[in-house]
């Protein structure tokens, strides 16, 4: 009986800790499960959620920072190329004319191109944590994890 006891409790113990292995974590950083998160403009509304499945880039960028709007419309360019790449680019300028414009005038496209309107206040800039690690893209892979941090055009090459 004791054998019989001890077999189970080793069992259970077995369970919990593989349990407790296997959870992802979620945090902002390479190496981790993305956190999800909803955006929308005029025309569409897009969640980490619905592109599982795809590489995804995530850019975060304003027109008051030059190296990240450069960024944002070479990874747009990128992406509107690729059928196995999806793009999403929240922008965090002061006023949702001013990124318009600037959306106009860097011809990018609409279908991936957001404003947060909830700027520096907004759940996803503090989840992203865009204060301490500055605007950036991350590659994020079909399940879902960070794989990169501002990708190299090689990088994204192997993908397309």
């Amino acid at each position: 009986m004791k054998k019989t006891l001890l077999a189970v409790a080793t069992i259970a113990m077995l369970l919990v800790f593989s349990a407790a292995y296997n959870a992802k974590v979620i945090d902002s950083r390479v190496g981790y499960q993305a956190p999800n998160f909803t955006v929308s403009n005029a025309d569409t509304t897009v969640s980490l959620q619905d592109l599982k499945g795809n590489y995804v880039l995530l850019t975060f960028w304003s027109s008051a920072d030059a190296q990240s709007r450069i960024s944002n419309m070479h990874y747009d360019r990128i992406a509107g190329a690729s059928s196995n790449l999806q793009h999403i680019a929240v922008n965090y300028d002061r006023s949702a004319l001013v990124f318009g414009e600037v959306s106009k005038i860097d011809n990018l496209q609409n279908g991936s191109q957001f404003f947060d309107a909830e700027g520096h206040e907004s759940q996803l800039h503090e989840t992203y944590r865009i204060s301490s690690m500055g605007y950036r893209t991350l590659l994020i892979d079909p399940n879902g994890e960070i794989i990169s941090e501002n990708p190299s055009d090689s990088e994204l090459a192997q993908l397309i």
